[in-house]
């Protein structure tokens, strides 16, 4: 053979597989004209892999003069369906293969041995009496430690796969209705049951291809002169619990995969084979027919998006529960994500992928706000744009509330008290005003009262000195090492407005212990003279003690003259007076109250602010306007984040 034969299996093979032994050796039967065709493996066991043995038998035209001098020269194709180094493959897991062919009518018999070494040798010689043409290859020397799946043996998937790579050839005789049977065997003498590896016999016949629906696609905007794309399209309920899907070109006889689907874009249970034929696909695959290569004057993505559109139309109409579906998620979308409303992609084929959908709604937000912020002046376009975002900014922030609304509900008694704290601040975290943009994923005081959102100084875990110092901006007279669970700081510069509120909050896990309950309020008054002493620009200090709250506690805080307040939860309100070393009097506001409450109340404002946002945003929705709608970006490549839409769905 004119060429290197080693090499030329690497370079035009790079991601070989053993079922391409068999596509390449039935291409060339079907090419042949073959109507009957043979594939018999035989083999000791499975991991037996060098007495593996492979003879394919055609009634084809055989091994003429043409046929030889094109199997001799390497890359000397019939034509361009054709690429003229399909058998290099052979010499990638078999080491010899022995050719047998009864050719010109019957009229000469030519065999040779197909080797790493071939250099053209063959004997061909005329018959003493005709015979029916008929070739055979039979494969020896399996040249690999192992067979890599029993799949590669087995004729029960064997079949699909080869009905599949050559359905755009089986699906042409049987329109033109030219019978044909593939027989594939498998002879073992070690079965493996298990396995489902046995001798065992398939056959292949029109009975066994899709049922086929046409409808003809203009694409002439790609191509004027060979535009017109057939879809041949099959679509069966009923199929076991996974999709099966084929979308694929035609392309020179054999299918080549397109992706033009997302995985699960199928309802599980459905059998769709979708199949484009078109003189747009001539020549168009890589020498190992696995990958579609489009001439230059064709764009992909173009050709795309037109087979898309069809293909998207079908589905639509073939399965009914892709609408339903379609619907229910766009609703939980509506629901969840109201701040990306109008930003989905309405173009899906298929089931929306969620994780795709939220990602291209989220990377249009974002370029939405860069190109606002971008803006060198704040036109009526412009500034319309900036409301809106303003306006998707607040709902997104809205829905992370609803979320920490959310895990905080789930507490239980076996949460500790760092779990609730780490979710109103996080323990020994300090928080300024300068820094409120940074932190608001992260300080989460408004739980407890919206305007806690407006504070000078946030200590989560501070010691009593760092806390005194941080009221006063002066260093502290005392060394105190207890740590009040939560303090906030609400004024300007004491130079500027001495006098300041500081709320303290002190949090207990979910228990019943009276004692425990109980030891909270004791520990606010406490703390709350110890302030009163040491920063004399305190107006008021409040107090927040966030426990739980049993029939018996609440008699106690009666008892205690605390007065209930209305709440979602239970919710006691008393004013302390707290004296200071010269006399003066601090007023000191408590509020004792259990978690629900907190939750409650919590919910209840933030679901009026999110009922509003939802409203409006659903208004934005349907009266979209070219001037005010943010421009759309493309998907993002693989491998991006999207932060906050992605952690939503967490």
């Amino acid at each position: 053979m004119n060429i290197e034969t080693s090499s030329a299996v690497k370079l035009f093979f790079p991601n070989p597989s053993l079922v391409q032994v068999y596509f390449e050796a039935l291409a060339n039967s079907l090419d042949a004209g073959a109507t009957d065709v043979s594939v018999k493996i035989e083999i000791d066991g499975f991991t037996a892999a060098s007495t593996l043995k492979i003879t394919i038998t055609d009634n084809g035209t055989g091994f003429d003069e043409e046929s030889w001098e094109r199997f001799y020269t390497i890359m000397n194709p019939r034509d361009t369906f054709h690429k003229g180094v399909g058998r290099l493959v052979y010499l990638r897991y078999f080491d010899r293969v022995h050719y047998d062919s009864v050719h010109s009518n019957g009229a000469m018999h030519r065999t040779f041995l197909f080797e790493h070494e071939f250099e053209g040798a063959c004997d061909n010689r005329p018959l003493e009496s005709a015979r029916p043409n008929r070739t055979k290859l039979i494969f020896t020397s399996f040249n690999g430690a192992k067979i890599k799946s029993y799949d590669d043996l087995r004729p029960g998937a064997l079949k699909p796969r080869i009905i599949e790579q050559f359905l755009p050839t089986l699906y042409d005789r049987h329109r033109r209705g030219v019978d044909f049977r593939i027989s594939l065997s498998l002879e073992t003498v070690e079965s493996k049951e298990q396995k489902d590896f046995t001798s065992t016999e398939e056959v292949i016949t029109a009975d066994d291809l899709p049922k086929f629906t046409s409808v003809m696609i203009n694409a002439t905007s790609l191509d004027a002169y060979r535009g017109d794309v057939e879809m041949l399209y099959s679509v069966r309920p009923g199929m076991g619990q996974r999709a099966q899907v084929v979308i694929a070109a035609s392309i020179d006889g054999r299918t080549i995969p397109i992706n033009l689907l997302a995985p699960g874009a199928i309802p599980a249970g459905y059998s769709v084979t979708c199949l484009f034929v078109s003189d747009l696909f001539d020549g168009s695959a890589d020498h190992s027919r696995q990958k579609l290569v489009l001439p230059e004057t064709v764009k992909e993505h173009e050709l795309f998006q037109v087979l898309q559109r069809e293909l998207g139309s079908m589905l639509s109409q073939e399965v009914k529960q892709i609408e339903t579906k379609n619907v229910e998620t766009k609703t939980q979308f509506e629901r969840r994500f109201p701040h990306l409303s109008g930003l989905f992609d309405d173009s899906s084929v298929g089931l929306i992928d969620r994780d795709q959908a939220l990602e291209i709604a989220q990377k249009r937000f974002f370029e939405a706000q860069k190109e606002v912020l971008q803006s060198d002046e704040l036109d009526d376009e412009t500034y319309a744009k900036s409301l809106e975002l303003s306006s998707r900014s607040l709902t997104e922030y809205v829905l992370y509330r609803e979320k920490i609304i959310g895990r905080m509900k789930e507490m239980t008694p076996d949460n500790s008290e760092a779990d609730i704290h780490n979710l109103i601040a996080p323990r020994w975290e300090r928080f300024h005003e300068n820094g409120f943009i940074n932190d608001i994923y992260r300080n989460n005081a408004w739980l407890l009262d919206d305007k806690f959102m407006s504070f000078r100084t946030i200590l989560s875990e501070g010691q009593m000195d760092d806390v005194i110092e941080a009221i006063t901006l002066q260093e502290s007279p005392i060394k105190d090492e207890g740590r009040p669970d939560i303090t906030m700081i609400f004024s300007a510069d004491p130079a500027e407005a001495p006098a300041v509120d500081v709320v303290v909050v002190e949090l207990k896990k979910i228990t019943d212990e009276e004692k425990d309950n109980q030891f909270v309020i004791n520990q606010l008054l406490s703390r709350a003279r110890k302030l009163a002493a040491h920063c004399p620009n305190i107006q008021h200090i409040w107090y927040y003690a966030i426990i739980h709250i049993n029939l018996e506690m609440e008699q106690v805080l009666l008892q205690y003259e605390f007065v209930p307040l209305f709440s979602k939860g239970r919710v006691f309100y008393r004013e302390f007076p707290t004296r200071r070393p010269n006399g003066e009097t601090v007023l000191t506001p408590t509020f004792v109250m259990s978690l629900d409450a907190v939750v409650a109340d919590a919910q209840c404002r933030n679901h009026t602010f999110l009922e509003i946002l939802r409203a409006g945003m659903r208004q934005l929705d349907k009266t979209p306007t070219a001037e005010s709608r943010p421009s759309k970006a493309a998907a993002p490549a693989a491998g991006n984040t999207v932060p906050f839409a992605t952690s939503l769905e967490n």
